[in-house]
């Protein structure tokens, strides 16, 4: 009976998320403190004698697009081991949150089938593939809070401290039932050039915390949340209604949809509140998780 190995793919949020200007090659330049979470995906590998997908969720695209096999061919290609796998994919991350959950897809195949081939390419290989595969892509290779600049590709450690502290955040994610493309999100920030933040403030911004870190002071900040508010203003209504109503941190992730509150200072009790509140307010099909 062939075997089948399982993988965690986890998902990321962006405490800090600070997009500083539009680069030549369509991307733009960025400095984010960014982190895995406790909630993701699950990755079923089976070998095989071609490559294949499925996938629990309809709209997964099943095919040579999806970065789980572009992980694949990426990995055969950079190692020389021609090995082949079936690709199950358990998705609990829901698409278009801007929770990262395609990038940590790609991400793992590669941790993982390097893992199956002893380790044959280094930690330096994987991440240079991951930064092939996507902007997100590499820090999940890395899998712990960091910051992300250039276009997500230039990772920098941070201080052991605030990584356990980051570690430490306990989390409500949430997502209305409607997703926001990243390409329109970064396209109306290029459209609106004021919406940008300059480099030197995210860094000053970043450093006041990374001396002094604390769950109070942690710097959420996203200057995308402009163009997403700005055309869903019930995440925005969403986001003020958690802070006025539980007195809790709460900020949009990524390009969004999903936003999330940190919830470290709430009960058992309130936290059930907070995520029953939410699907008040959002709709039953709202995403609502601990993470």
């Amino acid at each position: 009976m062939t075997k089948s190995f399982s993988f965690f793919s986890p998902c990321k949020v962006n405490y800090m998320l600070a997009v500083n200007a539009a680069r030549e090659d369509g991307f733009h330049n960025l400095v984010s403190l960014v982190a895995p979470t406790r909630f993701g995906d699950e990755i079923i590998l089976t070998e095989s004698g071609e490559d294949s997908i499925s996938c629990n969720l309809e709209g997964v695209p099943l095919d040579g697009t999806n970065l789980v096999m572009k992980a694949a061919e990426l990995f055969r290609k950079a190692s020389g081991v021609n090995r082949y796998f079936r690709f199950d994919l358990v998705k609990k991350v829901p698409h278009g949150a801007g929770l990262g959950g395609g990038s940590s897809n790609g991400a793992t195949v590669l941790l993982a089938l390097n893992k199956l081939n002893d380790g044959i390419l280094s930690e330096d290989e994987l991440l240079r593939l991951a930064a092939i595969l996507g902007s997100d892509c590499p820090m999940f290779i890395k899998n712990k809070p960091l910051v992300m600049r250039g276009r997500g590709e230039k990772l920098s450690d941070i201080p052991q401290k605030a990584q356990e502290l980051v570690s430490s955040i306990k989390l409500v994610v949430f997502k209305p039932d409607f997703s926001i493309n990243t390409g329109w999100a970064y396209k109306t920030m290029r459209e609106n050039g004021g919406w940008y933040i300059p480099e030197k403030y995210a860094e000053d911004m970043l450093k006041v915390w990374l001396e002094n870190p604390s769950i109070e002071n942690l710097p959420l900040y996203n200057n995308m949340q402009r163009p997403a508010f700005a055309k869903f203003p019930a995440l925005e209504a969403a986001i003020n209604f958690v802070r006025e109503t539980y007195k809790v941190p709460a900020i949009m992730s990524g390009s969004g949809s999903a936003c999330f509150a940190v919830v470290n200072s709430l009960n058992p009790e309130q936290i059930e509140s907070l995520k029953n509140s939410l699907k008040k307010m959002l709709g039953a099909s709202c995403f609502v998780e601990e993470a």
